[in-house]
């Protein structure tokens, strides 16, 4: 099977592929997908092809994602849009596919990669549930409760002062992915989603809830800002469109405000993404400059996945390395099974680690991993 890049001139008949692949509407995707589907922001040398007769039957997406995790830059390779022709389907195609897409991430030094999806079609290529989100669901009781006034905010219609306070207030959280100013115009301009904004004096907050068209009402893809205005923003919408409740997804407890947790019905923890480790030493390099890494002095593990690659994290003398190849204290497992002790949503490690080691792993395992809803692909 030959895989082929994609070119502009095949924009139109790409549209059209996905659109009968999945079922979609005309025009779904550059109408939903805006930040990344309008062909102005097409990455067409990432998207991977097989033909028959010049028709496209199978096609894979590699999006190219720069996120910093607290601090520390983490080069991805996001995977979407994985699609074959109904007609064409059990043949192999897309297994093809995503190995070639496995050998240019490699190429590009990718360390990891990410998509979301279901572990039984794609566990088998590595993927495997990581990241441990925090989900708050917020009703009007709860904000009630806080003696939360409700707020008057204004709709977002590309407004280039309000652009900039949301892009100044976004590009405070810890845990975010790396965007161009042409990528926020784009995200809030996509269909299903409605962005609001509130000012008070000096304070601001604004927020992304999927519109009322989207079909999955009090969604809250993105917030920021004042905590107080982005409660009185969610009574407006509770009294303007009906919403029982909010959700609204957090990287941890740390990152909660006290008067959004107070304002809570519940809270619960669930995955953030589906992750394939690609090179890694380079993952255990990166994640090792998380602030929040500790490890002991004079000690070392190793992790090795079966049939691939070994890395050997090492304190000596106060100075931390990561190192290729195989040491004391070694750990192996399948790919998917290292991105299960590496970024589960909870700690685990295998049964059979002695007692000192799973203490050490504990010192600073799970990684975290988080995605704005608004960033996924």
């Amino acid at each position: 099977m030959k895989v082929l890049s994609a070119k502009p001139s095949e924009y139109e008949e790409i549209q059209r592929f996905l659109e009968e692949a999945y079922g979609h509407s005309f025009n779904f995707f550059n109408e939903r997908w805006l930040k990344v589907w309008k062909k102005d922001y097409t990455d067409f040398e990432n998207i991977l092809l097989i033909k028959e007769k010049q028709q496209i039957i199978s096609l894979v997406r590699i999006f190219p994602l720069m996120f910093i995790q607290k601090g520390v830059r983490i080069k991805t390779a996001g995977i979407g849009n994985v699609s074959t022709l109904y007609s064409h389907r059990g043949k192999g195609y897309m297994s093809c596919l995503l190995e070639e897409s496995f050998c240019r991430m490699r190429k590009e030094k990718y360390p990891v990669s990410v998509l979301w999806g279901d572990r039984h079609r794609y566990g088998h290529f590595g993927y495997e549930n990581c990241g441990s989100n925090i989900v708050l669901r917020i009703n009007v009781r709860g904000i009630n409760k806080m003696g939360i006034k409700q707020v008057d905010p204004k709709r977002y219609f590309g407004q280039s002062e309000a652009l900039e306070k949301i892009i100044d207030i976004y590009n405070t959280n810890s845990y975010r992915k790396q965007r161009t100013k042409k990528d926020f115009t784009a995200l809030y301009a996509a269909m299903g989603v409605a962005t609001y904004y509130a000012e008070k004096g000096k304070e601001f907050a604004y927020l992304s809830i999927a519109s009322s068209d989207s079909g999955a009402q009090g969604t809250v893809k993105e917030y920021g800002g004042n905590s107080e205005l982005l409660l009185g923003i969610l009574k407006y919408l509770n009294e303007r469109f009906g919403h029982d409740s909010f959700v609204l997804v957090f990287p941890d407890m740390r990152e909660i405000p006290d008067i959004l947790l107070a304002a809570s019905s519940n809270w619960e923890i669930s995955k953030s993404c589906m992750l394939k480790i690609i090179n890694l030493k380079e993952t255990l390099r990166l994640f090792s400059q998380h602030p929040d890494f500790h490890f002991p002095e004079g000690e070392e593990i190793t992790f090795t996945i079966k049939d691939g690659e070994s890395a050997t994290i090492v304190k000596q003398q106060g100075i931390l390395s990561i190192r290729e190849g195989k040491g004391r204290n070694e750990i192996v497992l399948d790919e998917t099974g290292m991105v299960r002790l590496l970024f589960g949503t909870y700690f685990w490690a295998p049964a059979d680690v002695d007692s000192t080691t799973l203490q050490m792993l504990k010192m600073f395992l799970p990684f975290k991993f988080f995605v704005w809803r608004m960033d996924t692909v």
